[in-house]
Order: C-alpha cells, then sequence, then structure tokens
C-alpha cells in the first residue's frame, strides 16, 4: 500500500480505488473498499502539501489505521476478515 501511495499520482490511484470497488464480490466490501479508497485518496493530497517526506514505517502506521478504520464502516472487517 505504502509503495501504491507514494508512487502513483492521484489519478491513478483513484483509478486503483474505482477499480477495487467495480470487482468488490459483496456489496459491504465494495462500501469498505470505497471508505478506504476515500481515506487513501485524502492523505496521498495531505502528503502533497506536508513540508517532509514521511518514513516508509510512518506510511505504513498511517495506513495500517487507516484499514482498521475502514473495516469498521458497516461493522464487519475488511477484506473479508
Amino acid at each position: 500500500m505504502a509503495q501504491l501511495l507514494t508512487g502513483s499520482d492521484l489519478l491513478e490511484l483513484k483509478e486503483v480505488v474505482r477499480r477495487w470497488v467495480a470487482e468488490a464480490p459483496t456489496t459491504r466490501l465494495a462500501e469498505q473498499y470505497q471508505v478506504f479508497g476515500d481515506k487513501l485518496v485524502e492523505f496521498k493530497r495531505t502528503l502533497a502539501d506536508a513540508p517532509t517526506e514521511p518514513t516508509r514505517e510512518e506510511l505504513e502506521l498511517a495506513l495500517t489505521m487507516m484499514l482498521k478504520l475502514a473495516a469498521q464502516h458497516g461493522g464487519g472487517g475488511m477484506f473479508g476478515t
């Protein structure tokens, strides 16, 4: 995820999220993917405005927290968990 976040531009990231949502096996997962994707896009914008680039460890920590928040959306686990 950190690679996706740092290695793609905003349009590419939005396209990846769109595909996740479109290919989700259930409506619940599609909603969770959308929530997580929206957070990723928001985070990408925030990173663009940051005075310094975060470390990979900082990115991974932030992404883990975002995954947990997205998993709480809808009362179920994300990615089938």
